[in-house]
């Protein structure tokens, strides 16, 4: 079945190009008009349209979805077309999957191992994309795009909560919606709701399937208010889905409307038994801002934390981001990155592409150990120096001139007290230590004095407010400055 808007004899005109070349250019057009989101959402397949004979097909899976193309984009695929190729080339909404999805669906989803089969879980991970030569060059191609799936994840042994959660919504969708995953920023979350809507998406066979952050979803929230049909237009599309993502949930707090209008989608979908996922860069218990209601139906899924990743899951990520570059690093390099860049993954991922531009612009054949240590060495100080609960100690009492004893004794004095409050506050935001963790190590002291401490701390920062330090009062952002300058961090 096809619905046509309109046909005309076909004329000579469009110069060199390929009808192939066309149709990708045509699409990215729409992509620029409509915006990429929109574009992803609505035209899901890679190539969605195909030029032929001054005739342009759009496709789509159903005829509901080629009447909905049809009634919500022709006007803008009408001036994209007119703008490139013209008046007199016809539009087509033609129901069935384009020919490039239809080769390569092809034996895609029967007789896959299991989700996680391929994770690697000894500590030997692939460092190396092919044996390094003494004239081998690093290639100077862009790095290939690539979908992102649950095999490139490393969960490791310290994830291992993460990766059951993930594999449950898989094998029982909608059991345990929403699915909360909280851990620091350069964790990963962002790769893991990219990859998990993936796998949902081909595993199930779901085709309505979005990732998105939260910045996205409020700015087309906002947006959809600006027009009569925006908002129920809105509201369908986002549930209407099989599954919805968000990444950064914690951007939510203080829009009130745009929570509101989540918190009914979230009711909506878990109702109707398909599957939520969220991320959020604190746990459940630091998310108060987002009010409690939103946070009794994020604590009725299933939430787990994310950790940095540990020493080998590193060194297999630094072979994986190599490989997608045609890059080659022997072991001895790779271990000098994985060992002195502890924290985020995207630093990593700016120290191999430092490497490989220093390495092309230079000739250098072969990367040593040395090259790379000194290549990177304003990296490698930024990251070296440990930031832990220990290290983080001495440095507040070297600022305030106290002991590491009076940090964990119980005494209420007002400088000892105020000292402690920022020792806790920095142990939450640069150490991967639980709540508890950090409440014992500062005398045995509860969660929820870390929590009252980080929001106090949180709160004096943005009131640009004074601490009292021994024998003086400074303002707080220039306490935290001077001590994550000592530990070079922040």
């Amino acid at each position: 079945m096809s619905i046509t808007e309109t046909t005309s004899p076909p004329t000579a005109a469009q110069g060199a190009k390929t009808d192939s070349e066309i149709s990708k250019i045509l699409a990215e057009m729409l992509a620029r008009k409509i915006g990429d989101t929109r574009f992803e959402l609505w035209f899901s397949s890679q190539m969605p349209f195909e030029f032929s004979q001054n005739q342009l097909k759009v496709f789509a899976d159903s005829n509901f979805t080629a009447n909905r193309l049809q009634n919500t984009f022709a006007k803008e695929i009408r001036s994209v077309v007119d703008h490139a190729c013209g008046a007199h080339v016809g539009i087509e909404f033609v129901v069935e999957a384009p020919p490039q999805k239809k080769a390569s669906d092809k034996g895609s989803l029967d007789g896959q191992p299991s989700l996680f089969d391929s994770i690697p879980t000894a500590a030997k991970p692939e460092t190396n994309a092919a044996p390094l030569t003494s004239q081998q060059r690093p290639s100077q191609h862009p790095p290939k795009p690539t979908k992102l799936d649950l095999k490139s994840f490393w969960f490791g042994a310290n994830n291992q909560f993460a990766k059951a959660g993930v594999e449950q919504i898989m094998q029982l969708p909608g059991q345990f919606s929403p699915l909360l995953i909280h851990g620091p920023s350069g964790s990963g979350k962002s790769h893991l709701l990219e990859a998990a809507t993936n796998e949902y998406r081909r595993r199930l066979r779901a085709k309505r399937c979005v990732f998105l952050t939260a910045e996205q979803f409020t700015n087309q929230f906002v947006a959809s208010l600006r027009d009569n049909r925006g908002l129920p237009m809105f509201r369908r599309k986002y549930r209407d889905l099989d599954l919805l993502a968000i990444d950064d949930i914690q951007f939510l707090a203080g829009k009130n409307a745009t929570l509101n209008e989540f918190q009914f989608t979230l009711d909506h979908l878990v109702r109707q038994g398909k599957q939520v996922i969220v991320s959020a860069d604190r746990p459940p218990m630091e998310l108060d801002t987002l009010g409690c209601d939103l946070l009794n139906r994020l604590a009725n899924g299933l939430m787990c934390p994310l950790m940095f990743p540990n020493l080998e899951g590193r060194k297999s990520i630094i072979g994986a981001m190599c490989r997608q570059r045609d890059f080659v690093l022997n072991d001895d390099v790779v271990s000098l990155i994985a060992e002195q860049m502890t924290r985020d993954v995207r630093r990593l991922s700016g120290a191999i592409n430092r490497l490989r531009a220093v390495s092309i612009s230079t000739g250098v054949d072969k990367i040593t150990v040395e090259f790379a240590s000194q290549v990177l060495q304003d990296l490698i100080s930024l990251s070296s120096i440990g930031t832990s609960m220990v290290t983080i100690e001495q440095a507040v009492c070297n600022l305030t001139g106290l002991k590491s004893a009076d940090l964990r004794s119980s005494s209420r004095r007002k400088s000892i007290s105020s000292a402690r409050m920022l020792a806790m506050y920095l142990a939450r935001e640069h150490t991967n230590a639980a709540l508890s963790e950090i409440g014992d190590y500062f005398g045995g002291r509860s969660h929820s004095t870390v929590v009252a401490a980080r929001k106090k701390v949180t709160s004096l920062i943005e009131d640009d407010s004074e601490i009292a330090l021994a024998n003086s009062k400074v303002k707080v952002k220039v306490a935290i400055d001077r001590i994550q300058s000592t530990l070079r961090i922040g």
